[in-house]
């Protein structure tokens, strides 16, 4: 189902001294949203979270890469009667509470509803 867009044609002026401007210009720009848009999500109430780095899929990427290396050297382990069941579920316990700190850091659509 597409989300219908509404058309932005209410013009609504604000005053702000210099400062303030230079303020809200880098707060814009850490959030890549336009002077509008960041406007309209703080009027609204919306928490506005700095844009992603940029870097942020290779990090999510080699996390995984890490922890299926490591899911299957202890599966080896346990294989061989080595690791226990238990330490291989703690280790992917930890694999998957890094990747959840970072969604839960930069997950897309943060802010944007």
């Amino acid at each position: 189902m597409a989300i219908k867009k509404e058309n932005h044609s209410v013009q609504f002026l604000i005053r702000v001294t210099p400062t303030e401007y230079v303020e809200i210009k880098s707060n814009t720009d850490k959030a890549g949203l336009s002077m509008s848009e960041y406007a309209r999500r703080i009027l609204t109430g919306e928490t506005i979270v700095a844009a992603p780095p940029a870097d942020l899929n290779i990090l999510i990427r080699e996390v995984k890469r890490v922890g299926s290396n490591l899911h299957q050297v202890l599966h080896k382990l346990n294989v061989l009667g080595i690791a226990h069941p238990l330490e291989l579920e703690r280790c992917a316990e930890d694999i998957r509470d890094v990747l959840n700190l970072i969604y839960r850091t930069y997950r897309p659509g943060k802010g944007d509803d």
